[in-house]
């Protein structure tokens, strides 16, 4: 900036202009600048990842607020919200994968050239994985379960559908235990939440009791679910009549029905009215019997026998 004024700001300065040459001469004859090298496309991943990271959180944002609006039923919407959340992030990751590869310069002609013949080699390793894919699929398009509804799968695992994926399907029982269900594993599916559902409630009464008595006191208390439950019973509680004899009792049957949602909580209050109306006159639940024969009487059963 400004002309040294004495000789040994002169001989400070001339220094230091050779320090800096060569560093500069060092600096040249490097092949690659780092910062070009390495910061700059670093820095280049970091970005891309952060836009998908943000795009992501954006479209999810953007998915919710589409189907709030929308007159999509509330199952369904819960159900497409997942998987078309789902699948826009496999889309957007792919494309800042491929992006992060061009930027650190590597072609992506032959890379996806291989990525094809890889998928190729893949498609026959993994048939599982693509028979979980279609089956899950046609599951969401024909609509078999939705997030909310209770279902039995397999005729094993009972609970309530949280997350119906196009890979895997969560379903978690009454006990809170989560299970993971690849969706090609998935081939029977009984939906308690579709149309109506009819409640059957089998009553056992000892044998020995006032049968007419027990017919009125549950038609007495298919009246009483009728009046309480009105809104979620499709038609009136009725008593079916004698449906079982065994040694225990004789078995009644008592059954309506009611809608999905409710379905349960009205099997539930026809048991407890049947239970109260038959405790009313002096009627018990049967109880399973046993008989029990000692040694002794058998001994002297045989002898009279002789």
């Amino acid at each position: 900036m400004f002309p040294p004024t004495t000789p040994k700001e002169a001989t400070t300065t001339a220094a230091t202009g050779d320090i800096l040459d060569g560093f500069q001469s060092f600096w040249d004859r490097i092949p690659s600048n780092p910062m070009n090298s390495i910061v700059f496309p670093f820095f280049n991943i970091v970005l891309v990842m952060f836009l998908a990271w943000l795009v992501v959180r954006v479209l999810d944002k953007v998915i919710d607020q589409a189907f709030s609006l929308g007159k999509v039923e509330n199952r369904t919407a819960k159900t497409l919200v997942k998987l078309i959340k789902s699948i826009s992030h496999y889309v957007i990751y792919f494309i800042a994968a491929l992006t992060v590869l061009a930027k650190i310069g590597i072609n992506l002609g032959p890379v996806l050239a291989g990525a094809g013949i890889l998928g190729l080699a893949i498609g026959f390793g993994a048939q599982n994985l693509v028979r979980d894919i279609i089956t899950g699929f046609f599951m969401i398009f024909e609509r078999q379960l939705e997030v909310g509804d209770v279902v039995q799968i397999n005729g094993q695992i009972n609970g309530t559908v949280e997350e119906v994926g196009l890979r895997i399907t969560k379903i978690r029982e009454y006990n809170q235990r989560l299970h993971y269900l690849p969706n090609g594993t998935i081939t029977q599916v009984t939906n308690y939440n579709r149309e109506k559902m009819r409640a059957i409630v089998p009553v056992t009464v000892p044998p020995d009791s006032d049968l007419d008595i027990v017919d009125e006191a549950l038609k007495e208390a298919c009246m009483t679910v009728k009046e309480e439950y009105k809104d979620q019973i499709i038609s009136d509680p009725e008593v079916v009549g004698i449906t079982n004899m065994d040694v225990n009792g004789v078995q009644f049957t008592i059954t309506t029905i009611a809608t999905p949602e409710e379905y349960f909580i009205v099997e539930r209050a026809m048991r407890k009215e049947a239970v109260l109306s038959l405790h009313k006159r002096g009627i018990t639940i049967a109880t399973p019997r046993s008989v029990v024969v000692s040694t002794d009487q058998l001994k002297g059963s045989s002898k009279k026998n002789r």
